[in-house]
């Protein structure tokens, strides 16, 4: 699209100037000139006198050129050429590109807007709902089309006022934009429908956002009608994406260029690919995204000096997708000229030194190499080139050595591509090699260009599964699989859960994929509600203070905090951009920061296996940065990243947060704040769908203190967050959603959670061993007492159960003096806990 802004587009149709009685006029004139040549054309055809036969003939094949170009633009935009080649500032008149279906009904609009005095726009999308392609996208769009129909007539019974045009090129310029980025040959009334999610009139705003439709969604809903039409009187459907981007024809294996100077290349044809033979097979090509990646590419190739990229990403980025489109182009003759007319051919390293020593391999690079020079019409791609980079043994050469002196000599161009680890742990460390090369990071797609490949991909997809997918439902896959399912990059994680919806849909036999059932899908997938808040949830989040406290003594505020944090993020309300919330909880030892931690888990992320936990005293030293985020070499993991990869969607606890190492402090500046880290092999790791609270005891004594000389709460946490900075950057206390003070524990407090965890203790033999247990009230008083400790809380609590009745309890089961269906009490005889059957 960004070719477009080196053009001046701008609207000119003389047609629209003139009044409406004049337009009417000129319609009547030039039907009744086509009705007047079609009759004299018919006449002089008969007719015995040779010079009327022939201007017959004439005006025929003028009715005949009309005939044949009916429905055409003047111009077409495929002859646009990418505006590559066009010069800055040069003028583009867009009613040259309007197809007069698209003319005809601008006018129609605009003389019933004249009329009445009622809404452009309005009866723009009145007379475009009469299109089928429009009315194929309404449906796309899960919209009921008689609701939106009804809408826009009941809107153009308003008192609102209409003919106004101001806006009329915008939205042109926008709908030239959308077909000639889509690859349409004229601007079509489904790309006329497409621009009017982009105009900023109030009332289109308004029927657009009661109906949940975005401009986004307009555009892919276009592309869907387009190629449903397309390939609506093929035999079939492409079988993948790569063969949107073709139009069907046979063809036969080339080694020879059209200038007839190439060789033929035997040696190398017996271990690759041609990736130009399958472009002109149809089967690959396709492109959606890393259109910078892309130019950048085609540029370093086109040089004369080091034309050699390295394309480093994870599996499932894209490289192979830039090498198949680049591939396609080659074939259409788009490329600079030092890419025209070339071969690109794909060398299957697995194949090229499987079974061979070191000299057949270096024997058969040379002559590939040969070959590859001697032809001089290929670009090398070599995927996973980073297996040319290992060596048969200790001080042993690699296949790399042998290549690194052709490809710094600028030989023929050469395409590698690897992931981030390999290329730190195998490439890097080569630097004659890995020097040679102009590096290209590939990242994930975004997930606007996610949605746009899978609306193509749901073409085939309905056809395959019999169901119609919605483009709500293609919009909430790719968003939940790029929140919960980070396995595997987008569009693929997007694509497997849209494929198991349809499954399951398929199983209920139902007609249509919505959003709700990718939503359902997810949910049954990772077992936590994600939907909207019902009722019932919303009851739930509303006393979410009262539940958490069945399971967590005292600690009022910190436990208001949380539950108002996760009240804005189930309400849609969350602060963009970085993580759901980040909490510090500061106070002194077992006063129930892990717990409420613990308890957040079991709510908000379905389990406490969803919790990543790591004691900061482990990382204290300057060097632990490396076990935190992965070592620069790529050859040691990062604890965090690596964690996060695989669960994005988690509770992240940072235990005394005050002892990690400041270099590790300085790091969370950027999570807290966007979201977003970036690891030793140059991924973006992604924070946003976590919760993260760091626990610290940094001034407990202060807290105990104040709190016993019965200092206002609010007075004591204010003056905290001041002493805090003797350990932590203000910057870096600033990025915490909130700073929560945890009080002490009293004696009271501890006989309260003695009560909670000898009922557990209580539900859980029932559930295990189906054995009743009877615990006396003064047991509880005697438990806590015991467990009870100033310095430590209730920490001591759970090895005092433990001690007493966990114990003895789990002789007794295994001695069978309590079996199945049995009772046992617990009581306090001589100030001892005895067990008693």
């Amino acid at each position: 699209m960004s070719n477009i802004l080196t053009v001046d587009l701008y609207f000119d149709e003389p047609r629209l100037k003139i009044k409406m009685a004049e337009r009417f006029i000129l319609r009547l004139i030039i039907y009744s000139g086509y009705a007047i040549l079609f009759a004299a054309a018919f006449t002089f055809l008969l007719s015995d006198i040779d010079w009327l036969f022939w201007l017959g003939v004439l005006i025929s094949l003028f009715l005949a050129d009309q005939l044949l170009h009916f429905g055409q633009a003047e111009r077409s935009l495929t002859d646009l050429n990418h505006f590559k080649k066009r010069s800055i500032g040069q003028k583009i008149n867009i009613a040259q590109y309007l197809s007069p279906s698209s003319l005809s009904i601008i006018e129609r609009a605009a003389d019933k807007s004249l009329m009445i005095n009622k809404n452009f726009f309005l009866y723009l999308i009145k007379f475009l709902l009469e299109d089928r392609s429009v009315r194929e996208m309404i449906d796309k769009l899960d919209v009921s089309f008689k609701e939106f129909e009804q809408k826009i007539s009941g809107s153009l019974k308003e008192k609102e006022g209409g003919g106004n045009f101001s806006e009329l090129e915008i939205l042109l310029k926008k709908a030239f934009e959308i077909s000639l980025s889509n690859g349409e040959r004229f601007i079509e009334l489904a790309s006329l429908f497409a621009a009017l999610g982009f105009i900023t009139d109030k009332v289109i705003i308004r029927i657009f956002n009661l109906f949940t439709i975005s401009a986004g969604d307009l555009e892919n809903a276009m592309i869907f009608s387009r190629f449903r039409q397309k390939f609506k009187w093929f035999y079939r459907l492409p079988i993948g994406t790569g063969e949107f981007a073709h139009k069907p024809y046979k063809i036969r294996h080339r080694i020879m260029n059209r200038a007839w100077t190439a060789k033929p290349t035997t040696e190398l044809d017996k271990y690759a690919v041609d990736f130009t033979d399958l472009a002109r097979k149809q089967k690959i090509g396709f492109l959606i995204g890393h259109n910078e990646e892309y130019d950048r590419m085609i540029d370093i190739l086109s040089r004369q000096n080091k034309p050699n990229v390295l394309l480093v990403g994870e599996p499932g980025s894209g490289k192979e997708t830039l090498i198949s489109h680049l591939a396609f182009d080659i074939i259409k003759d788009k490329t600079p000229a030092p890419l025209f007319d070339k071969r690109l051919v794909a060398l299957s390293v697995g194949s090229f030194i499987a079974g061979a020593s070191f000299e057949e391999v270096s024997a058969r690079m040379n002559k590939i190499v040969e070959e590859i020079i001697s032809a001089g019409n290929v670009i090398l791609y070599i995927s996973d080139i980073h297996n040319l980079a290992k060596t048969s043994g200790q001080g042993s050469l690699s296949p790399a050595d042998i290549l690194s002196p052709i490809i710094n000599n600028d030989a023929f161009p050469i395409i590698g591509a690897t992931c981030p680890r390999d290329f730190k742990a195998l490439i890097e460390p080569q630097s004659d090699f890995s020097s040679a090369f102009e590096i290209i990071r590939i990242n994930e797609i975004s997930e606007d260009e996610a949605i746009k490949l899978l609306t193509y991909d749901s073409l085939i997809l309905e056809r395959r599964y019999k169901i119609i997918i919605s483009l709500k439902a293609i919009k909430q896959a790719v968003v939940l699989a790029h929140k919960y399912f980070r396995q595997k990059l987008l569009p693929s994680s997007a694509e497997d859960l849209l494929k198991e919806a349809l499954a399951d849909a398929t199983q209920k036999a139902n007609k249509v994929l919505k959003a709700e059932d990718i939503i359902a899908i997810t949910e049954r997938k990772i077992d936590i509600p994600i939907h909207r808040a019902s009722k019932e949830e919303a009851e739930k989040l509303l006393n979410l203070e009262k539940i958490i406290h069945q399971k967590l003594i005292n600690q009022e505020e910190a436990v208001g905090a949380v539950s108002r944090a996760l009240r804005e993020y189930r309400a849609g309300l969350a602060r963009p951009g970085g993580p759901i919330a980040v909490f510090l909880f500061v106070g002194p030892t077992g006063v129930g920061k892990t717990e409420l931690s613990k308890i957040l888990t079991k709510i908000q992320f379905g389990g406490e296996n969803m919790m990543l936990r790591f004691d900061m005293s482990e990382y204290q030293d300057k060097q632990s940065i490396c076990r935190f985020i992965g070592s620069p070499d790529g050859k040691l993991a990062g604890n965090l990243t690596e964690a996060v990869i695989q669960k994005p969607y988690s509770l992240i606890l940072l235990d005394e947060f005050e002892k990690a190492h400041p270099d590790i402090l300085n790091l969370f500046l950027q999570v807290f704040d966007d979201g977003r880290l970036t690891d030793n092999l140059g991924r973006l790791v992604d924070f946003t769908n976590t919760v993260i609270i760091a626990t610290s005891n940094a001034h407990s004594d202060f807290i105990k203190t104040h709190i016993e000389a019965h200092a206002v709460f609010a007075t004591i946490a204010e003056e905290l967050k001041k002493k805090l900075t003797d350990y932590f950057k203000p910057e870096l206390l600033n990025r915490f959603s909130g700073i929560v003070m945890f009080k002490p524990l009293s004696l009271q407090n501890i006989k309260a959670i003695a009560g909670l965890q000898l009922h557990d203790l209580s539900q859980s033999i029932e559930e295990i061993n189906g054995i009743s247990l009877v615990i006396d009230n003064d047991v509880i008083e005697k438990v806590a007492e015991l467990g009870y400790d100033p310095v430590f809380g209730a920490r001591p609590l759970r090895g005092v159960i433990s001690e007493k009745i966990r114990g003895p309890l789990a002789e007794k089961i295994l001695r069978d003096e309590i079996v199945k269906g049995g009772s046992i009490r617990v009581i306090l005889d001589n100030n001892e806990i005895k067990l008693t059957v």
